[in-house]
């Protein structure tokens, strides 16, 4: 793990801490397609449950396709004309693709859902909201909402491989020919375009992926906005055996906050 040159941009980090009346935690977790996402989301949701019972914590996941207002999945392969378009050979400059924006999201709607996820009586449970999408990072009023910022990257090839993996060999929902297809004429360029500059706003960086050491480095930083302090690392529901990043004693890195105070960003290289 190490620690790089300022990339938070100063003021995006507004968000409420632990000590506010509001007692919710906000996780965003942004990357590109088939970086790893869901997948994040669904370790921290079960680790945290692991550690934590129900009753002193709850953790919701919040998926951002719901907000989709164009369709269901990330990319609407059939868009495409797949008798025309061989995208093996095809030179995908010379053919018109639909622009995938990001206006394609109602980030009010969510903002509506979170600000409502946000209202709870002061003796329930504390809430853990994950939200985890291609622009989870995207929107400054969400990520001024928010108390952590991860942007899941991968190497390009990696997720078309884990997209075909996925969509074509085990949901088997489209074939490799549409796959391909909404990779050359749609994903990659939304990739630079929108996705990849949100990457400045995060405050983690997980560039391989959902990897253990990544989400354990998340939950870290969770857990310092635990209103009940007795939740916290190496205390009362952590077994012995965790194999947790921080270390027991009252270090440096236990005084780590995740907010843009020093104006830095973890990245796991």
């Amino acid at each position: 793990m190490s620690i790089n040159s300022p990339l938070v941009l100063p003021g995006t980090t507004t968000a409420m801490t632990s000590s506010s009346p509001n007692k919710s935690v906000i996780v965003l977790l942004g990357g590109g397609h088939a970086a790893g996402k869901h997948t994040a989301a669904k370790a921290l949701k079960h680790e945290i449950s692991a550690l934590i019972p129900s009753s002193k914590l709850q953790v919701e996941v919040i998926d951002m396709n719901k907000f989709n207002s164009e369709c269901n999945s990330t990319i609407d392969s059939s868009q495409y004309n797949k008798d025309k378009v061989d995208a093996i050979t095809v030179r995908t400059e010379e053919i018109p693709y639909p622009r995938l924006k990001p206006s394609r999201f109602s980030f009010d709607a969510l903002k509506q859902e979170l600000n409502k996820s946000l209202i709870s009586p002061t003796d329930a449970p504390q809430k853990i909201l994950i939200v985890h999408g291609l622009y989870a990072l995207y929107d400054k009023e969400i990520r001024d909402m928010a108390h952590i910022k991860v942007f899941i990257d991968s190497d390009p090839d990696t997720r078309l491989i884990r997209w075909i993996r996925r969509d074509v060999l085990n949901k088997k929902s489209e074939t490799l020919q549409s796959v391909i297809n909404a990779y050359l004429l749609g994903a990659r360029a939304e990739m630079s375009d929108f996705i990849f500059p949100t990457k400045e706003f995060a405050d983690v960086i997980m560039p391989r992926g959902a990897e253990a050491n990544a989400v354990r480095l998340v939950i870290d930083g969770i857990m310092l906005h635990l209103v009940d302090k007795h939740l916290q690392p190496e205390r009362m529901y952590l077994p012995a055996s965790t194999n947790y990043l921080r270390p027991s004693e009252f270090g440096n890195f236990e005084k780590e906050k995740f907010d843009d105070q020093k104006n830095m960003f973890y990245s796991l290289d």
